[in-house]
């Protein structure tokens, strides 16, 4: 992935405030060459008092221009500073906004390969680490340039020779800085996926705290976390050591260039080509040289850090969104077809195999197997959260993929076994506050009633009534009864929501091993009247 195209993509968001920008990049311009006139200005009173050429008057009228421009340089660097931070919360929010709304609009495979706790890193610490990269490098690097560029063309009226000589060695902490661009880079890489491998093992354990308890796996998940902690704090170490050793080189070669020139323009001076004044400002000149040097030591660091993290988040919004047909849903569909369908999770592991089924507006099935089955993979794909790999879906013989998915997810009214984005959302009403719901069945009835309450026209229920008593499930069971001219889907292994005119389909490996009737199929005698007794059985029991 290429740098420039991450900086393209990032100054990208910049643009709604580049007045804004602009104007702290004005201020900016007025700071540096305020921070170029001092030393001249110095240098100016050095060399009237030696050649016996200034007054005191003139000597008090610098000294305030001095007091004017070091002011100037207080108020214009405090307002940029402000500008720069207010544009780059503003910039954060949008990126932040962007990513989670592109994050919403993609495929579900891309969620089943990448873990909560990864994408939650890229929404949260990785757009944090830009921050500084507008702050403190998109503007103010620039600046810097800007000084050196100046520094050295005022320092070239001086003295050529003591220019090019700290124009040499500017030029080889430069290519050093290239050479060290690379390794700093990887380790940035790294220590981001070290964080995100982190986060995500912490999710995950709290997440699963209970089920640890009960199989008393505490012991073993801390030595889990030790790992990914040990990870990180190597990676922290490594960046630590090799940012550690760049700067003191930034430094030493800062000492060493005023060594250089002290001697060398002492020469300069007894010659005759180089006065006390200009050697001084020289020198002054030659920290503000290094000094964008020194910062641009920090922010090479914070630059790196900010494309690290930008190459993850650049590699989210590279992930092509859920292809959306123009077709809106009709109310009035007749059916939805799969046609010679095989789908897979993962490479040649079917989980449906040449699968064939016509749902007709106004029917009522109910889905029956064991787990893997393909059950809910049926409903996945009619909501078209996956795409098969052979075959295909049609409503109305029209392909699912040229309707629109918004559309068609909008007719449908799913209830899941497990529905956690409803637990997070406060609601008016019987369960405002969330503590007051004092079971997971108590959840599921809220939920339930809250989907009912939505207007459809397919109804999925995905062994929603899994926690609930009997007698809650059988008015489930009673409203299902009353509901007309609606589609009703249920996936279950109990079978207390079975009616006489479902139509039941026992799934097995993939496969539609039966379908009929409830009476039809015990008439029968096969699988489903066996999985049926026995289910009679554990309940009678």
């Amino acid at each position: 992935m290429n740098d420039k195209n991450i900086i393209f993509w990032l100054v990208s968001f910049a643009k709604p405030y580049m007045k804004w920008l602009i104007f702290a990049f004005v201020s900016m311009a007025i700071v540096a060459s305020f921070e170029l006139v001092i030393p001249y200005k110095i240098k100016f009173v050095i060399d009237g008092i030696v050649n016996s050429e200034i007054d005191k008057q003139a000597i008090k009228t610098t000294s305030f221009q001095i007091l004017f421009f070091i002011f100037g340089i207080f108020i214009f660097s405090s307002l940029f500073s402000y500008i720069l931070n207010i544009t780059g919360q503003k910039i954060m929010y949008k990126i932040r906004e962007t990513l989670f709304s592109h994050i919403l609009k993609l495929p579900q495979n891309f969620f089943d390969k990448n873990d909560v706790g990864r994408i939650t890193t890229r929404v949260t610490n990785d757009i944090n680490a830009l921050n500084e990269f507008y702050t403190n490098v998109l503007v103010q690097f620039v600046k810097d340039f800007l000084v050196i560029i100046g520094v050295l063309i005022i320092m070239a009226t001086f003295n050529l020779f003591l220019t090019l000589t700290v124009l040499v060695i500017n030029i080889f902490v430069i290519i050093l800085a290239m050479l060290y661009r690379e390794k700093l880079r990887k380790v940035y890489t790294k220590l981001r996926r070290t964080i995100a491998e982190l986060n995500s093992f912490i999710n995950e354990s709290i997440r699963g705290i209970s089920i640890l308890k009960i199989y008393s796996k505490e012991s073993l998940n801390y030595s889990r976390f030790e790992e990914y902690s040990e990870n990180n704090y190597s990676a922290n170490i490594e960046q630590m050591y090799t940012f550690a050793m760049f700067r003191p080189f930034i430094e030493f070669a800062s000492v060493f260039t005023t060594a250089v020139i002290i001697w060398l323009g002492s020469k300069e001076v007894i010659g005759g080509s180089l006065s006390i004044g200009e050697l001084l400002a020289i020198l002054f000149y030659l920290r503000m040289v290094f000094k964008p040097i020194l910062d641009l030591a920090d922010k090479y660091n914070i630059l790196q850090s900010a494309l690290a993290a930008s190459e993850n988040l650049f590699k989210i919004m590279s992930v092509k969104s859920e292809k959306v047909g123009g077709t809106r849903f009709s109310q009035d569909f007749f059916k939805i077809s799969f046609k010679n369908v095989w789908f897979s999770y993962e490479d040649n592991v079917w989980v449906l195999k040449n699968f064939n089924l016509d749902i007709r507006k106004g029917e009522s099935f109910v889905l029956i197997g064991s787990t893997g089955s393909g059950k809910t993979t049926i409903l996945n794909l009619i909501l078209g959260f996956y795409k098969p790999q052979k075959g295909e879906i049609l409503i109305d013989n029209k392909p699912l993929d040229s309707f629109d998915l918004q559309s068609l997810r909008n007719s449908f009214s799913v209830i899941m076994q497990d529905t956690p984005l409803f637990n997070n959302v406060p609601e008016q009403g019987e369960y405002h506050n969330i503590n007051e719901i004092r079971s997971i069945g108590e959840k599921q009835i809220k939920n339930i009633k809250t989907m009912l309450d939505k207007p459809f026209q397919i109804i999925v229920l995905d062994e929603a009534t899994s926690n609930l008593d009997l007698d809650l499930e059988k008015d489930v069971k009673d409203y299902l009864n009353k509901i007309e001219d609606k589609t009703s889907i249920v996936i279950a292994h109990r079978l207390n929501l079975i009616k006489d005119k479902d139509i039941i389909i026992f799934l097995k490996d993939g496969k539609i091993v039966e379908i009929g009737k409830h009476r039809d199929l015990m008439l029968k005698k096969g699988e489903y009247s066996s999985v049926f007794y026995l289910n009679q059985k554990f309940y009678r029991t």
